[in-house]
């Protein structure tokens, strides 16, 4: 095995271990988020519940007593239509006025409770807020490790040529070899041929072109 390979091969596995590293990070990194948002979702559900139950019997109640006032109400409207009984229908107009404006009051503590809960701190939507933060965080450190993985790939493959290629390249080059192609005729044009002939077999002129 010659060292270029055995550099790969010792590249690549560092690039492996790096990519299971970066892996279970991830992983470790995610679940542990994911158990904190379960928590603070809970809690924060938890935190508003017994008012919310509180609450909704109140407007159960609220319903149920503006019902019974009403109806009330159509009756004594009715008895008036049949009997003229305009005392009774003061009396149940009173009634349900006074009734009206207690129940008004009712609603508008319960809704304040309720929405006192609700801007108690954290909402739901800070809970995201947070947790998108910690995530945009943690994708730093996350990026960091990635390029560790892209270097040790590149390291795999070397962009400059082998010395051993680069001194190929001067024997033939320097050693007088393209007189020896050039033969007994050393006219310069023909040697001048012989090292393009030289130059074209190795790919040197192309590498000078690109």
């Amino acid at each position: 095995m010659g060292r270029h390979e055995r550099a790969a091969k010792t590249s690549l596995k560092e690039a492996t271990a790096l990519a299971s590293g970066i892996i279970d990070t991830i992983r470790h990194d995610l679940r542990r988020e994911e158990v904190r948002l379960e928590d603070e979702m809970r809690d924060r559900v938890e935190s508003i519940q017994t008012i919310l139950n509180e609450v909704s019997s109140i407007q159960d109640a609220i319903v149920a007593g503006a019902s019974e006032v009403k109806r009330e109400l159509d009756k004594a409207k009715k008895r008036l239509m049949k009997y003229g009984d305009r005392e009774l229908m003061v009396t149940q107009i009173i009634g349900a006025a006074t009734r009206l404006g207690e129940l008004r009051i009712l609603h508008l503590d319960s809704a304040k409770r309720i929405q006192g809960a609700l801007a108690r701190p954290p909402s739901a939507v800070d809970i995201i807020e947070r947790m998108t933060t910690d995530l945009l965080k943690l994708s730093g450190s996350w990026e960091s490790s990635a390029r560790e993985i892209d270097e040790a790939i590149a390291d795999v493959v070397d962009p400059n040529p082998p010395i051993e290629m680069i001194e190929l390249a001067r024997e033939l080059n320097d050693n007088g070899y393209d007189l020896i192609l050039a033969g007994d005729n050393r006219d310069p044009e023909n040697i001048e041929k012989s090292r393009s002939k030289l130059n074209e077999l190795t790919g040197e002129n192309s590498e000078n072109h690109s």
